[in-house]
């Protein structure tokens, strides 16, 4: 306790009954959280393993358990923690038949997800041009996040075809295939928690304190899923920070946390406003900017260390010179010790990487984008987990139809359906069914799955001697590693290079004494955005609300003008929108220690046609005391000789066509960066380069 401040010691000590967090950006909510935890155990008396507290992302998970682990020993004591998909799966292991499902249901992935959802289509005759299957998909999971079931959802209508209908049909096929989806974990629970009043009782007696981290993004299905199991106890503590809600397009809504006191009865309120990240001039720009939301807890940041430098705002000529002037600034920092990979550079639109990635390129800097594909979402991955789901007797018939062609085997399409039907039509489960191919002579297309039956049982047998419960052995001799080398030899590789990976992860989880269901368990879970850290030196760029939890000694936020920062989606929505886009670019702002350095141009190109944006307006009026502002004044090169400036269309003798990207110097010595369509990026000497505006 004595490493804690009075506040955060005033919220650990709280007694019983609903407790509201307030934790401002970078002032210990973790630590508070822990606290709390290890002071209900060892001053309270209530056992660790009647304390659940829940998180948002299975990182928060695996941070809370080693935290507790260093603070109370033994594990984390046997306190319950995970994410509310991780939770209920729990729940659910325990209670599914009171639904109507195994308990050993399987959870289907995102990529299963969207084959169902196009079989589905292709089943009623309905072209993606009419409906895309993206969309669909995303209006059921926007009904569950609202704790919707088919039966009540809103009718919707979408070129004339009913998305009620086909939401059932989904919700059928699933029970059919003995699967749930990610969101049908939560609001299945709600379920059983609503509906079922005996199972209610019983999950609700498990648990004397539930504590929520990141309260603020919870849609009302988990809202609804916190209220329902603290409903006799009341005993529920939630942290989080109504100034960070930045997730409503997904279905997050502030006003749970902003309505905590007239939900739950005489809470005790706790205000953290120490920040123990950022320098006082950049806690003084982002008190300045999120103090214009008018309906929020008000908090006020204070600096806990130094003043430090003021932040700053600089106005570019267009996206080319930003890259050039932010590579810039960053190169400085870099120079004066900050490593690359404590630097970020911050983006409201994916769409602005790209002439930050060409000068970056330029330049020779490591850099990477984060948001790509999570590991247990790489196709080989993914086939390689259904070939050793059939093998180790915990697949379904989504893991069988994905790789009855893989490696090709002459299964088309249609094929591919009379396998479906035959194997619904059996009742069988899917390893089930392949074990009885393997014996007997079967009429095609099932004969052409025989070959993979048979070795499938073969292996079997033999499979608990491998410390990876055959997954390589199953890779090598169906062919399927083979089958990679199509690819190219580095895209063979690198995807090889993903398949010992995972066997190394199959093969420690199998020590560990998991089973191959529980494997599988973990592995749907994990499948989710998060992304994976690695130890490269590297300069970050990604998407503000990717950098929500994240910190770094420089922060560049670009960008920040009228149709970007806000959006313009955002601008179109009215003030709910706008306070939302303030908050993003407070949690921006709150992402840097020590530098901060915020940019906007005067024109900018977007999908083809150039505009000519505005400041935007949650800066435009700050006084320069909080943030110092500088005009770049004239584009940094004039034009050349020949009228080239930046965003001229040119032809190049030897190169070909091109686009001028950037141009730098002046008179004989301008040197110009041109994106040529099939030479690549070069930078050339204007005066000697020949070069022809198209």
């Amino acid at each position: 306790m004595a490493e804690l401040n009075p506040r955060q010691c005033a919220a650990v000590t709280s007694g019983d009954g609903p407790q509201l967090i307030l934790a401002g950006a970078g002032s210990g909510k973790t630590r508070t959280i822990i606290h709390r935890i290890g002071h209900l155990i060892a001053e309270r008396g209530y056992a660790p393993h009647r304390i659940l507290a829940v998180t948002f992302t299975n990182k928060a998970a695996a941070e809370l358990k080693s935290r507790l682990s260093l603070l109370i020993g033994d594990d984390g004591g046997g306190v319950v923690s995970g994410t509310f998909h991780a939770i209920s799966l729990r729940f659910l292991r325990r209670y599914a038949d009171v639904l109507g499902y195994p308990k050993n249901f399987l959870v289907i992935d995102s990529d299963d997800q969207k084959t169902l959802i196009k079989r589905l289509l292709k089943q009623h005759n309905i072209a993606s041009e009419r409906l895309h299957p993206s969309y669909l998909l995303g209006w059921i999971e926007h009904c569950k996040h609202a704790g919707l079931g088919p039966e009540q959802a809103p009718a919707q209508q979408w070129n004339d075809i009913s998305l009620n209908e086909l939401y059932r049909d989904y919700q059928q096929q699933l029970r059919r295939l003995e699967r749930m989806d990610f969101s049908d974990l939560i609001l299945n629970t709600v379920i059983l928690l609503r509906d079922h009043p005996p199972v209610a009782a019983a999950i609700r007696a498990r648990f004397d304190h539930v504590l929520v981290d990141e309260y603020q993004d919870t849609n009302p299905v988990q809202h609804e899923w916190l209220m329902l199991l603290c409903a006799e106890h009341h005993n529920l503590t939630v942290v989080g920070d109504d100034d960070q809600s930045i997730y409503g397009w997904r279905g997050a809504d502030v006003r749970h946390i902003l309505d905590f006191e007239r939900l739950w009865p005489n809470p005790g309120i706790h205000r953290l406003e120490d920040n123990y990240r950022s320098s006082g001039r950049i806690l003084s720009l982002a008190n300045a900017v999120i103090h214009e939301n008018t309906r929020r807890h008000v908090k006020q940041l204070r600096a806990t260390r130094g003043e430090g430098d003021m932040p700053q705002w600089i106005t570019c000529h267009d996206e080319f010179d930003e890259a050039r002037r932010i590579i810039g600034h960053l190169k400085d920092r870099h120079a004066r010790g900050v490593d690359w990979q404590d630097m970020a550079i911050l983006y409201r639109s994916n769409r602005q990487s790209l002439p930050l990635e060409q000068r970056l390129r330029e330049e020779q800097i490591p850099y990477r984008v984060i948001g790509g594909v999570g590991f247990f979402e790489r196709m080989e991955v993914k086939d390689a987990l259904a070939l050793w789901a059939l093998l180790n007797h915990c697949a379904d018939a989504m893991h069988l139809l994905r790789i009855a062609n893989k490696p090709r085997r002459g299964i088309g399409a249609k094929s591919l359906e009379k396998i479906a039907t035959a194997l619904g039509n059996s009742g069988m489960r899917a390893a089930e069914w392949l074990d009885q191919l393997a014996e007997g002579t079967w009429p095609a297309p099932l004969n052409r799955l025989t070959p993979l039956a048979q070795l499938i049982a073969d292996i079997r047998p033999h499979r608990a001697e491998f410390p990876d419960h055959g997954l390589w052995c199953i890779l090598e001799q169906s062919g399927y590693l083979q089958s990679l080398q199509a690819m190219g030899e580095l895209e063979a590789a690198s995807r090889e290079e993903n398949l010992v990976t995972l066997q190394s992860y199959i093969e420690m989880s199998m020590a560990g004494g998991l089973t191959p269901i529980e494997f599988m368990d973990r592995a749907a879970l994990l499948q989710s955005d998060e992304e994976h850290e690695d130890d490269d030196h590297a300069l970050n760029l990604m998407s503000l609300h990717r950098a929500k939890g994240l910190e770094f000694d420089t922060v560049i936020l670009c960008g920040v003008e009228e149709g970007l920062l806000p959006h313009q989606r955002a601008i179109d929505e009215g003030e709910t929108g706008i306070a939302e886009e303030r908050r993003l670019l407070y949690v921006g702002i709150t992402r840097a220690r020590n530098s901060l350095l915020l940019t906007s141009a005067r024109q900018r190109r977007v999908f083809g046609d150039m505009v000519y944006p505005q400041p935007s307006r949650f800066i435009a009026s700050l006084s320069p005391d909080i943030l110092q502002k500088a005009e770049t004044g004239a584009p940094v090169s004039t034009a050349g000789p020949a009228g080239i400036d930046i965003g001229t269309r040119v032809q190049h003798p030897s190169f070909g066509e091109g686009v001028v990207l950037g141009m730098e110097g002046n008179g004989d010595a301008i040197r110009v960066t041109v994106q040529f369509r099939l030479a690549g990026t070069k930078r050339l000497m204007l005066k000697y380069a020949a070069l022809q505006p198209i």
